[in-house]
């Protein structure tokens, strides 16, 4: 009866642990949906830059100025697409690691480890496409108006440029948390609690190796019973 207790007590300790580490996967997974949302919008907005017919004839633009503007849209097509696939890969393969991982807890924590290793990197890509868009935005007013209206335009769209960078930095500087600030949902001293395996396919495995000739046993307690046992009397004990 106190065996069953104690096992209860830390199998409900165990589980708390993991609902705090399912709020991290979740706060995670609801930021890479987030981005991927908009890294969609954005990719398709820049891919009708591709499709714009480029002015001939006396208005033909300079090579340059023409080689950049493709430059910055293919460049933004490609960091959102590449923030649509990892945000994709992410939100598909962490749950499922850390809901179906034959490790248990061991999974659950790979999981969010991922999970946060790669949301700095998802991020900066996601940022940096806006910005390169921005700057496509400002080559494309240039191939298809005249200098002055160009001229105009670009004013307006500088200061938007500028005003996303400062604003990022500085929200990212206010916000933002270090390696050394942040809480992690795990807790260091139920480790070894996570090297217990799936008992139930360790005891049928171990049952099914033992017809092959391997009769160890999963678990000790259950060695006398695997074992062919013969109640004896009281008196010859």
């Amino acid at each position: 009866m106190l065996q069953l207790q104690k096992n209860k007590l830390v199998t409900d300790v165990a589980e708390g642990q993991v609902e705090i580490r399912q709020m991290e996967i979740d706060w995670y997974c609801d930021n890479y949906s987030q981005m991927t949302g908009q890294a969609a919008m954005l990719a398709g907005f820049a891919f009708s830059y591709l499709t714009a017919e480029i002015p001939e004839g006396p208005r033909e633009p300079p090579l340059l100025l023409e080689f950049a503007y493709f430059f910055c849209v293919c460049l933004a097509i490609g960091l959102q697409l590449g923030v649509i696939i990892i945000s994709s890969y992410l939100s598909v393969w962490a749950p499922s690691l850390s809901l179906r991982g034959k490790r248990g807890t061991a999974d659950l924590h790979k999981a969010c480890d991922a999970l946060r290793d790669y949301q700095l990197l998802v991020f900066g890509c996601f940022i940096s496409g806006w910005v390169i868009y921005f700057f496509a935005a400002i080559l494309q007013v240039w191939i298809f108006y005249s200098s002055q209206v160009a001229f105009i335009v670009t004013i307006p769209l500088g200061c938007f440029i500028l005003a996303i960078v400062w604003y990022s930095v500085d929200l990212t500087r206010n916000l933002h948390l270090r390696d050394d600030e942040v809480v992690s949902g795990k807790v260091e001293h139920f480790q070894p609690y996570e090297f217990v395996a799936d008992i139930d396919e360790g005891l049928h495995g171990n049952r099914a190796a033992g017809a092959g000739g391997s009769t160890e046993p999963y678990c000790p307690i259950h060695k006398e019973a695997l074992s062919d046992f013969r109640p004896k009397l009281a008196s010859a004990r």
